[in-house]
């Protein structure tokens, strides 16, 4: 056999397999699409399944996986609104979460939903100009300076004015800043409050519980309060696909809950499920392989 022969079969050998691929299609909200592609590059190949992932909004995925143009829907859920679990299977899968903060040295621990959009809010049913106002003994009239730290892509703020404001506005006095000096600013004035996109990386910041009640515990964004809906502001995303291909998409079921893929979405502002949670989801799912 000569050397041209046998890389002719080499070729053929491929092309056969490319063919035979199975093809699997994502269609996934483009508010995360993106940070998955990389923890799922080498998925094909280890495999043998082509991945075809979309970016687009949740209305759109819901629309393929109604008309059978996608096998996986990964989409985003507000508070309050039904996830689709008529004839579909659903996974929860990550979070994005508006995080307020104050200066170390701020007395405050906690806050109410209602507080906050007394704080923020142009027309609220509260409004809070002063930290006295808030209860804070020896803080009398000094006044609270709100920020808002916005990074490009983050729907923080429009989360937060969904989650917190009744009617939506934000007060003039509102300052919004780039997410790379707000921590700065909030850590040199001891009478700041902001709204960040994550947590914050300054030891002299701290992250306020809230709670969704006036009187009612209050919980900070931790991954296990935020998935079991204890911290309030938070904005949830599922995966969704019909039953009958359960089988069919498992394999990409465990990549998506894989120590890579939560580790990509943390390091792009995301909450990852905690990791007891997608343990157990592994260990489902392999014990039904089984």
């Amino acid at each position: 056999m000569t050397i041209r022969s046998i890389l002719m079969g080499l070729l053929c050998m491929a092309g056969t397999m490319a063919a035979s691929a199975q093809e699997i299609r994502i269609s996934a909200s483009d508010l995360l699409g993106e940070y998955i592609e990389p923890p799922l590059e080498g998925f094909e190949q280890e495999n043998g399944v082509e991945l075809r992932i979309d970016k687009i909004g949740t209305l759109p995925a819901m629309d393929r996986l109604r008309a059978d143009e996608t096998d996986i829907a990964i989409i985003a859920v507000p508070e309050g609104q039904p996830v689709p679990r008529d004839s579909y299977m659903v996974y929860p899968f990550a979070y994005d979460v508006a995080v307020i903060v104050v200066n170390e040295s701020n007395p405050i621990d906690e806050i109410s939903m209602a507080r906050l959009g007394g704080v923020f809010g142009a027309n609220e049913e509260l409004n809070h100009n002063s930290w006295g106002e808030l209860g804070l003994s020896g803080w009398g009239n000094r006044s609270i300076k709100p920020l808002v730290g916005q990074k490009p892509g983050s729907i923080s703020l429009e989360l937060f004015k969904n989650s917190v404001l009744l009617r939506g506005g934000l007060k003039p006095s509102v300052s919004i800043v780039n997410d790379s000096e707000v921590e700065a600013l909030v850590a040199s004035d001891a009478v700041s409050i902001a709204i960040l996109p994550n947590l914050p990386e300054s030891p002299r910041l701290k992250a306020l519980m809230v709670s969704s009640a006036k009187d009612g515990p209050a919980f900070g964004p931790s991954e296990d309060n935020v998935h079991y809906g204890d911290y309030p502001i938070r904005l949830a995303f599922f995966i969704v696909f019909e039953e009958r291909d359960e089988e069919r998409v498992k394999p990409v079921l465990r990549a998506l809950l894989s120590d890579e893929t939560a580790a990509a979405l943390r390091e792009n502002d995301l909450f990852a499920l905690p990791d007891t949670v997608r343990r157990k989801f592994l260990i489902d799912l392999d014990l039904e392989r089984d």
